[in-house]
């Protein structure tokens, strides 16, 4: 009888012992997969050569996607025109958005033909605030001038006790 006992005892030590380390090995494997599934899904998903998800008419100027790629903005690719404005003066200034509606400014001077270069002619501003039906606000970060435009109006206040520039809008998409 005690042996019988002990017998007992033993193989119920070493099926609970076996069962025990299943279960951990499940449970670590499970957290593993968890773990991965996290990484995943924080990691910006990859676009590899499927068409971007705007269409290319309606993507905003290619100089301006360009820049946008070059700061190191997040579906820089993606950025599609909301507005497109044209002042008397024939400067040309779109409004653009990301896939999660962050809103881009983009101006360009010298009128509606001339070629956009960055730094020259053309400024990209992030972090467009909408102030209005079809009106927003940009501040420059190097310098502090507010950029503002609207249906009617384009202006920029400048910080250096420059008299604002006031234009009127003669064209708006």
């Amino acid at each position: 009888m005690v042996i019988a006992t002990v017998f007992l005892t033993i193989i119920g030590m070493t099926t609970g012992f076996v069962l025990g380390e299943r279960q951990r090995r499940d449970d670590a494997r499970q957290r593993e997969q968890q773990q991965q599934q996290q990484q995943q899904d924080q990691q910006p998903q990859e676009s590899g050569s499927a068409a971007p998800v705007v269409a290319p008419e309606d993507l905003c100027p290619q100089e301006t996607l360009a820049k946008a790629r070059q700061l190191g903005i997040a579906f820089a690719d993606q950025l599609r025109e909301v507005h497109r404005y044209v002042t008397n003066r024939g400067t040309v200034i779109w409004i653009c958005a990301d896939p999660g509606d962050r809103l881009f400014y983009q101006a360009k001077t010298r009128g509606e033909d001339a070629p956009l270069v960055q730094g020259d002619n053309g400024l990209l501003l992030v972090d467009v605030v909408e102030t209005g039906e079809d009106a927003y606000e940009a501040t420059s970060p190097t310098d502090g001038n507010k950029f503002f435009i609207s249906r009617k109006q384009f202006r920029i206040e400048f910080t250096n006790g420059r008299a604002d520039q006031v234009d009127k809008v003669v064209e708006f998409e």
